[in-house]
């Protein structure tokens, strides 16, 4: 649900500004409104709040050492479970007590302890890290060319390349002599040998006034050479090989050294500078903020969003802390300040995951006095995600992964919500394997161990939707008419909410339109006493709705209508879908029975988990498709902005 928002406005004299701002900074719940914007555009007789000189330099040395520091502080690391709280908020509380000068000093003086030592020892754990990647690479190819490199002697007349050649082009070697010869007046042997069943070692000898040509030639034939780093590019090969061995020996050692003292570092440092980083980075905001505030020769205006349930702790707080000097207003908020309200939300866990994919999937969260619709979503997901997929052991064994997932990911927060999002859908799936009979696709239904349950009519249970399609085009069809239905019914709440009357006829007259199909379609079932009287009652939900939707629709009217047909036949897919995988998985089956038991059993297993990669792709697209594009559009409006309170960091950048 949307969280109710409170429109403040905090008026009081010019003298006591700066505490009422740093106490707002502390309380941490007031979302601050820009009243520059509206200043500049004269929406509101105001002046914006000056911030002096003095500020803005005490602004710049701060941004500069916070800069520094950020630097020092991405180089060292500590577990957030190794950190002491206390620690950090009684350092916090001491350091946010100095003056802009004191406090300058102080941590420019802590600067000085670290910056250098630590921009060194990250530097050198870079290098060395990169160094031995780009070792690890040349080994492999300098051992495989070495033992030829030493069959070639060379002078300081001469020089060499070597190249790496795959064995089905070492007659192309014969035409490489050839052109090289050319080039270097014969004054060029080439040596080569087979390294392993694929690759052919190749030494080029030439001398080495022909250097430019040789190389600018294979350069330009794109020929495979070996470039060695540049420590080692003037050595033989033989003798580089030797010397990367010995380097690649003795950087492991040297990194774990440079590795200790950062992290002995980190523990005598990192809560000391991570901490003075949130106070420079609070401070910063407080003179960032005073721009956005408006004032009057003797007064400042203060106006905000914060949660209804906040709003008698900050009028407590104020009235103790300055008493009458500063005034406190509650405003309306009314339907032209939907758009500018910011959002709030507060769910229970189990539906802040399909809350987390709509702000993502629709452009933000829902505008302020709009309806809610994640519990919707955190509903319907699984739903048509279950009816696709639909298989006992398929969901089972997304039910493990997912367990796995949060198990192993548990300090992940987009692993903990994605898996909460596919853990009900999962569940779902195999509760519609249930009812499909699908274990792996038609292992119970070939293995004669589902016993039927007459339903109604034809329809038994489990529901075999391979051999009787209908019945699952009309549920998803069904499911595509519900969800129409309600999303719009929801469109016409918001459209009346936020004072859109023609969206709310609009909305109506399609759900109506709906309505009246579904009446006119039942009309055919009724007995002939009711017939006329259905029928009458459709006709007449047909013209009301047909003329609301042009009344107050027009042309757009025609084109929605268009859309909502096209939107319900989406649903369509489901079956689709659902039928296509169950009929893979069933071949899976069938193939492998045809095979001995074995091949037959890994040939399945293969197959099966190839198929269950797929069968959790694809229905979470189209589930995800119809969920926020087929229903969203119907009545969702996104917000422009989410509730973001003035608070201090108090540590929580990591």
């Amino acid at each position: 649900m949307l969280v109710p928002m409170a429109k403040v406005e905090m008026i009081g004299p010019k003298n006591r500004f700066y505490d009422v701002v740093s106490l707002l900074h502390e309380i941490g719940t007031l979302h601050i409104e820009d009243l520059s914007k509206k200043i500049n555009t004269g929406e509101i007789p105001l002046d914006q709040m000056d911030v002096v000189e003095s500020q803005l330099a005490e602004k710049e040395r701060m941004e500069d050492l916070l800069l520094r520091l950020r630097s020092i502080v991405k180089a060292l690391h500590l577990p957030v479970e190794t950190i002491d709280e206390l620690e950090r908020e009684k350092q916090y509380l001491k350091l946010w007590s100095l003056d802009s000068r004191a406090l300058a000093n102080e941590v420019t003086e802590v600067i000085e302890q670290v910056e250098d030592r630590t921009s060194s020892l990250a530097q050198a754990q870079s290098s060395m890290e990169a160094e031995m990647a780009l070792l690890s690479r040349y080994e492999p190819i300098l051992h495989k060319i070495q033992p030829l490199a030493k069959q070639i002697v060379t002078t300081g007349s001469y020089d060499s390349v070597a190249l790496l050649v795959e064995r089905r082009y070492k007659g192309a070697l014969e035409e490489l002599k050839k052109e090289l010869d050319e080039i270097t007046k014969a004054q060029c042997e080439i040596v080569s040998t087979d390294v392993d069943e694929e690759t052919t070692a190749v030494i080029v000898v030439f001398s080495r006034k022909y250097s430019d040509g040789v190389h600018k030639f294979l350069a330009m034939e794109n020929v495979n050479q070996i470039r060695l780093p540049s420590e080692f590019e003037d050595m033989p090969f033989d003798i580089a090989y030797d010397h990367l061995k010995e380097r690649r020996g003795t950087l492991p050692k040297r990194l774990e050294e440079v590795r200790t003292e950062l992290h002995d570092m980190s523990v005598k440092w990192f809560v000391k500078l991570s901490t003075i980083r949130d106070v420079l980075s609070d401070k910063i905001a407080e003179i960032s903020a005073i721009p956005k505030f408006g004032q009057t020769e003797y007064a400042f205006v203060i106006t905000g969003w914060l949660p209804v349930s906040d709003m008698k702790a900050l009028r407590r707080t104020i009235v103790e802390n300055f008493g009458t000097d500063v005034i406190v207003n509650q405003l309306e908020i009314g339907e032209h300040d939907y758009e500018e309200t910011p959002v709030a939300m507060q769910n229970p866990k189990w539906v802040q995951p399909s809350e987390w994919v709509m702000g993502f999937l629709m452009g933000g969260k829902p505008q302020y006095g709009t309806v809610d619709p994640s519990l919707v979503w955190a509903i319907s997901f699984p739903l048509i995600f279950g009816m696709i997929v639909g298989d006992i052991g398929y969901g089972a064994v997304m039910l493990a992964i997912i367990f796995w997932m949060r198990y192993k990911f548990k300090d992940n927060k987009g692993v903990m919500m994605a898996t909460g999002l596919m853990g009900p859908a999962a569940t779902a799936a195999i509760l519609f394997g249930v009812f499909y009979g699908e274990f792996f696709g038609n292992i119970l239904w070939a293995a004669n161990v589902i016993k039927t349950i007459p339903l109604f009519g034809d329809f038994v249970l489990p529901y075999n939707r391979e051999h009787d399609v209908i019945p699952l085009m009309i549920m998803a069809l069904g499911l595509g008419i519900v969800q129409m239905v309600f999303g719009l019914l929801l469109g016409m709440v918001n459209a009346i909410k936020t004072k859109h009357v023609s969206h709310a006829w609009v909305k109506g007259g399609l759900a109506g339109l709906i309505g009246a199909g579904i009446i006119l379609a039942s009309a055919a079932l009724l007995g002939s006493g009711l017939q006329p009287i259905a029928q009458m009652a459709g006709a007449v939900a047909m013209m009301v709705s047909v003329y609301a939707i042009l009344r107050y629709g027009g042309f757009m009217g025609v084109i929605e209508t268009l859309e909502l047909v096209s939107n319900t036949a989406s649903y369509i897919r489901i079956m689709a879908v659902g039928l296509s995988d169950a009929i893979f998985a069933s071949a899976i089956n069938e193939m492998a029975k045809s095979m001995p038991m074995l091949v037959g059993i890994i040939v399945a297993i293969l197959f099966h988990a190839l198929h269950l990669a797929l069968a959790a792709f694809t229905p979470t697209i189209h589930a995800l498709r119809l969920n926020f594009y087929e229903l969203g559009q119907k009545y969702y409006e996104a917000s422009k902005s989410e509730y973001e309170p003035f608070h201090k960091t108090g540590g929580e950048e990591g």
